[in-house]
């Protein structure tokens, strides 16, 4: 695991009237950077589904960009069962906001086989674009929930 990515050190559990007042604005706190992170996760994942009529224009056909979107379904489908047990082990703080980056960038990337490629290089053009959309679908299943903390769990 990277170190950036490695679980924070244990605190044991604070106790009191402090303590209440701090994890009443922490979980408000965790609970809008769950909601925002997750929301942006599902605000680029699906993006290409969306262009694909305007891509029709250019040369792409519909079943060659649904292979593309298969491509994304697959990643994201083998990322979301591998990457729940990663993040377990990851500090959730760093761990979902780098999916959110390696995703947008993903996307970002999105434009290159149809403007610098385009359709007179359809095949290589298909290609590159399943490549970034896996990566888009591999990067947005580190959006996936955690299953359970092994702190919760009372292990450390």
């Amino acid at each position: 695991m990277l170190p950036f990515l490695k679980q924070p050190a244990y605190k044991p559990a604070e106790t009191g009237p402090e303590a209440d007042a701090k994890y009443k604005r922490l979980r408000l706190q965790v609970f809008l950077g769950a909601f925002i992170g997750y929301a942006g996760f599902y605000l680029v994942r699906k993006n290409l589904s969306m262009a694909i009529p305007a891509m029709a224009p250019l040369g792409f056909q519909k079943t060659e960009l649904g292979f593309v979107l298969g491509l994304n379904a697959a990643a994201y489908a083998l990322s979301k069962f591998l990457m729940g047990s990663v993040s377990d082990r990851s500090n959730a703080r760093t761990f979902l906001p780098l999916g959110l980056i390696l995703t947008a960038i993903s996307m970002c990337f999105m434009i290159v086989p149809v403007q610098f490629i385009g359709a007179s290089h359809k095949g290589l053009a298909i290609l590159v674009m399943g490549v970034l959309n896996a990566c888009v679908g591999w990067f947005n299943g580190m959006g996936w929930p955690r299953t359970g903390s092994r702190r919760a769990s009372g292990a450390r």
